[in-house]
């Protein structure tokens, strides 16, 4: 061997091993996670790909075809900045759907010259032999979501199968899930089925929850006890594995006063009338609102606008629920009866109701469209005040026997007419009185809440002198509350979104963009503490370990100096 053999050879080696040591951390840096790893076969699943190496590059998801069908996908860009630097992370959200029951592998996936891991997950069959946990018990509870994260009054559906290797004697009991700040409701239970699991029959039960969580935070779903026999066989016990949640705050809606979580939402509308309207007619209104994922009870009231030129003779509201495949659908059914009192071109505005996916995680909108409708001149005169003069007219002709009786004790009826001018005016003199004391009253309480919020100049803190002028101090308080109620309940992202909120109204003079400027600002070394572990909490995502009481008490300490 010569030695410009040996040195291509040591060349060739150190190439090598210099690529094993660059591509080795980055097969760590492109992550893949879902968020469970058991699935049913119509579930839907999904599934979290990030990379701290962002960059315009589009993701390779051909490798994913054979074994699942895209339904949706979404990137995301997450900044972070901490301790003077800046992070960036990509996320795609990906919603899949096998193709096959069974173990199946979530492939590696390549993107930028990183790679991931392949991940394992399994897909039950939907033939009768099914997963089951391994046990020796002759009954077993095995209890599932359809979701472990969603919104507040969201929709998650808890399925509780119900499974005995012998007939069950009739009396037996069976608990509901038990969580806390949640509505449970028992939507069916299907009959008795045969199936075989690794060689062994069972009867089963199954059974099928809908969950509503009132507040945001995590939960823990306590599974269901039995408690019963096996025909001819001892009493016994069985509790279902617990589930936990994660349930999300409410987001911001646009143009809308109430927040409503729904899989779907549609409304349509229909009319009963003649082809030409006359005044007078009366017509009939039908709105039919449905909404997946909701009971009817707990929809939100919608505004239905109507012209100030009709009469709604009656207004009646039907709420009803439904049971499919997807959970429980609410109906709510307006029936209007309407008398048209003017001619005209009669509009009836568009009415619009905003709602929020939580299948895609985005805000919709769905509207009915502004309907204008003709109206002619009727029989007795073009609108109500000419069809009242009809009226009175015919009245009039009806009652000519009736004999009106003159009185000349004139100077009694001035003297009533005075003294209903005398009273009306004190009236309206006090009520003005009273106005001013009010408006007095709320300037004297908005000056309070100014001059108890206002903090003396200081060149070596670098707090600001609080100008009455431009400081709005009921918009400082209003914030501070709703900052308050995120630490107490713990909810990082929105005490975040609140605190910069709330850190611009109170320091006005300068606009605040991270946490960091308002440590720099403040200048106080325990409320640096507490917002440096709140940064690191958000770059390192750990929003469940955060908690905000101590930082609420001490923005309340300072805030009250």
């Amino acid at each position: 061997m010569n030695l410009t053999t040996i040195q291509s050879i040591i060349k060739s080696l150190v190439i090598l091993l210099t690529y094993s040591l660059i591509s080795g951390p980055l097969l760590a840096d492109l992550s893949v996670n879902t968020n469970r790893s058991q699935y049913s076969p119509s579930d839907n699943i999904n599934l979290k790909i990030e990379t701290t190496n962002p960059t315009q590059q589009a993701l390779d998801l051909s490798p994913l075809q054979q074994g699942f069908i895209i339904i949706d996908q979404k990137k995301l860009m997450i900044n972070s900045y901490a301790e003077g630097k800046r992070t960036s992370v990509v996320r795609w959200e990906l919603l899949l759907r096998a193709r096959k029951s069974g173990p199946i592998e979530i492939p590696s996936l390549e993107h930028n010259g990183e790679f991931s891991a392949p991940l394992s997950i399994f897909i039950q069959s939907s033939s009768s032999s099914r997963f089951l946990p391994v046990s020796d018990m002759p009954v077993i509870l095995d209890a599932q979501l359809n979701r472990e994260d969603g919104y507040e009054k969201a929709l998650f559906i808890y399925t509780l199968n119900l499974y005995s290797d012998r007939p069950l004697a009739p009396d037996f009991s069976l608990s509901a899930p038990k969580i806390t700040r949640a509505k449970v409701i028992l939507l069916n239970s299907n009959e008795i089925q045969k199936v075989e699991i690794r060689g062994k029959q069972y009867d089963v039960r199954e059974y099928r929850y809908a969950i509503f969580p009132a507040e945001m935070g995590r939960y823990v779903i306590e599974g269901p006890v039995f408690n019963g026999a096996q025909v001819d066989a001892n009493q016994l016990e069985a509790r279902a594995n617990n589930l936990e949640i994660n349930v999300r705050a409410r987001q911001d809606f646009d143009n809308a006063s109430y927040w409503l979580p729904a899989q779907r939402v549609s409304i349509d509308e229909t009319w009963v009338k003649n082809q030409r309207l006359q005044v007078g007619d009366i017509i009939e209104r039908e709105i039919i609102i449905q909404m997946q994922g909701i009971t009817a009870a707990e929809m939100p009231k919608i505004k239905i606008p109507s012209p100030e030129i009709v009469k709604i003779l009656s207004s009646k509201v039907t709420l009803s629920d439904s049971i499919d495949e997807k959970g429980i659908r609410g109906t709510k059914t307006i029936r209007q009866k309407i008398q048209l009192l003017e001619r005209g071109e009669l509009t009836f505005d568009k009415i619009a109701i905003y709602w929020w996916d939580t299948d895609q995680d985005s805000q919709k909108v769905a509207t009915i469209d502004k309907n204008i409708l003709n109206v002619f001149p009727g029989p007795n005169g073009e609108s109500s005040i000419e069809r009242e003069v009809a009226q009175n007219k015919a009245a009039q002709s009806t009652n000519e026997n009736i004999i009106i009786i003159e009185t000349e004790s004139s100077w009694l009826i001035w003297a009533l007419i005075a003294l209903s001018a005398m009273t009306s005016l004190g009236w309206l003199f006090n009520l003005r009185k009273v106005r001013r004391i009010k408006d007095a009253q709320a300037e004297a309480f908005h000056q309070n809440i100014a001059d108890k919020n206002r903090k003396p100049g200081n060149a070596t803190t670098g707090s600001t002198t609080l100008d009455n002028e431009n400081f709005n101090a009921k918009a400082e308080l209003n914030t501070f509350q709703t900052l308050g109620r995120a630490c107490l309940q713990n909810d990082l992202i929105s005490a975040n979104r609140r605190l910069l909120e709330w850190a611009n109204y109170y320091w006005y003079q300068q606009p605040l963009e991270s946490i960091g400027d308002i440590v720099t600002l403040a200048n106080n070394d325990a409320l640096a503490a507490l917002l440096k572990d709140m940064q690191h909490c958000l770059d390192t995502h750990d929003v469940a370990q955060w908690q905000g009481k101590s930082l609420f008490e001490l923005l309340t300490q300072l805030r009250d100096k």
